[in-house]
């Protein structure tokens, strides 16, 4: 144990040289009990009596964040690692690739994926809030829906029809057999014998294969996210008449969107490469999210991360830096506690004390109570789901509406979340949402008092977020950098989204 110790202090000293002084308070603004900064493993060695210059240099050269080790077998931290893991109530274990569905069924929803025809206006897809190229997301606080321009922040330029209430999530590695709930408040669920549960409860389309394509259908709902307002004109110059139904009429919704595909040539090839004994008339809304998720599973599928990498045995894959930060995470601080299993996500609903910004949700603006809209259970009150993990250096901003910008303060966050709403700098949102954080008092109470008990109270023991940084770093894919250029066109020939 002492020459771990000892190892555990060269190495945290050696990063924070390597960081210029990252463990600083204003670098990195903490994490929870358990972990050590720079002063603390110095003064750790002083005690022990264990570390001169000369071991701090070797440590020095031999040891970087950005190099892991040659692989000579376990190390100390290799076994201290492996002894946390084998703790853990849910195992880590490396992702596999999804079951391919067939490249007709992935090359149909690809085109839909980012083909604007499925929007009532004709001017949004799947891909403009979800850009491979952005992360899987849209790099904004909240997202623009339909009546927006361009990709990223060019959405929330000039006269733009103002946000949606919540943050795009990512999509990797959605199509994950083990995903059992969609969205931030979990309102699709596949249940026990794999019935799925979602707010459409018996209007849900029959034929619909599984969470991830059942997520596919709200969008196109959402008169403010792809659906449009009576009276719109699409962006082709033609009537929307998706927007002239009425909100509970669903199906006729889904109905007048494959009729818009029917009609397209380039679809009814790809529907008859994709299910070649399925006659047009026999086309379903299923069809078409199906062939969506066909894609997303596929094509956002990210398995070779060098964490990854390391539970399947090559313990070189990581550095010791990183190493140290996911003892840290599984260990002392708990993250893994509810970021668990292989997905890094419990896909349980917790209070983790994020400010409320923005407009909110409908019939309870200026506040989104998450959990709670779906139970109507007022202890579900300002509880999300736990988002996954993978590739989340990726995706910033984070949590359900972007109120942390970058990693780092999402890692921070989790030291003192009763000091959220106090700490949150607002110079980081969008201008428009600026002055629409709540502070109101009352509520802040409300919000400290509603913390998950998985949640620290009050500001713990915080240390430099640098080897839990790195850890979260060795959680990219490095494919996933770059996913893949989207078509050159799509069968409507509207503008294909997600592209510059």
């Amino acid at each position: 144990m002492r020459s771990l110790t000892l190892a555990i202090t060269l190495l945290l000293l050696t990063a924070c040289a390597d960081e210029g002084g990252d463990a600083s308070p204003d670098a990195d603004a903490g994490a929870t009990s358990g972990a050590m900064d720079a002063d603390t493993t110095a003064d750790t060695a002083a005690d022990t009596g264990a570390v001169d210059t000369g071991a701090a240099d070797t440590a020095a050269d031999t040891a970087s964040a950005d190099a892991p080790p040659e692989d000579t077998g376990p190390s100390p931290l290799d076994e201290s690692l492996a002894a946390i893991l084998a703790d853990l109530e849910e195992p880590q274990l490396p992702l596999e690739p999804v079951t391919d569905r067939g490249p007709a069924q992935v090359a149909l929803g690809r085109a839909l994926f980012f083909d604007p025809i499925l929007s009532g206006n004709k001017d949004i897809a799947c891909a403009t809030c979800h850009t491979p190229g952005l992360g899987t997301s849209d790099r904004l606080n909240l997202s623009v829906g339909t009546g927006g321009g361009g990709l990223g922040a060019e959405r929330a330029e000039g006269d733009y029809p103002g946000f949606v209430p919540r943050h795009a999530v990512d999509l990797f590695n959605r199509g994950d057999a083990r995903w059992t709930t969609m969205f931030w408040d979990s309102r699709v669920e596949r249940g026990e014998g794999g019935a799925l549960m979602t707010p459409l409860g018996d209007d849900l389309p029959d034929g619909v294969e599984g969470v991830l394509a059942a997520q596919a259908l709200f969008p196109f709902l959402d008169r403010v996210e792809m659906l449009g307002q009576p009276g719109d004109v699409a962006a082709d110059g033609t009537a929307n008449e998706l927007a002239t139904f009425d909100d509970d009429a669903p199906q006729a919704i889904f109905t007048a969107i494959v009729d818009r595909l029917r009609a397209l040539p380039g679809y009814v090839e790809l529907f008859a490469a994709a299910w070649p004994d399925l006659a047009p008339e026999d086309w379903t809304i299923a069809h078409v999210v199906n062939a969506i998720a066909a894609y997303e599973a596929q094509a956002f599928s990210f398995t070779d991360t060098p964490w990854d990498r390391y539970l399947r045995g090559d313990l070189s894959a990581i550095s010791d830096v990183a190493k140290i930060g996911a003892s840290v995470f599984f260990g002392s601080a708990g993250c893994g506690n509810c970021h668990s299993g292989p997905l890094l996500s419990d896909q349980l609903p917790h209070v983790t004390g994020i400010p409320q910004l923005g407009p909110g949700m409908p019939g309870d603006a200026p506040f989104d109570t998450g959990r709670e809209r779906v139970t109507g259970d007022p202890g579900d009150r300002f509880a999300f789901r736990t988002p996954p993990l993978r590739n989340v250096e990726l995706s910033a901003p984070y949590m359900h509406n972007g109120a942390l910008p970058t990693l780092e303060r999402a890692v921070a966050h989790y030291a003192s979340p009763d000091e959220a709403v106090a700490d949150l700098d607002e110079g980081s949102l969008h201008p428009d949402l600026r002055g629409t954080v709540q502070r109101d008092a009352e509520h802040v109470a409300d919000l400290s008092a509603r913390l998950s008990p998985e949640m620290p109270r009050g500001t713990e023991a915080t240390v430099g977020l640098s080897n839990v940084r790195e850890f979260l770093k060795a959680l990219t894919d490095p494919a996933a950098r770059d996913p893949g250029a989207p078509p050159e066109s799509v069968p409507s020939g509207l503008p294909v989204a997600g592209s510059p």
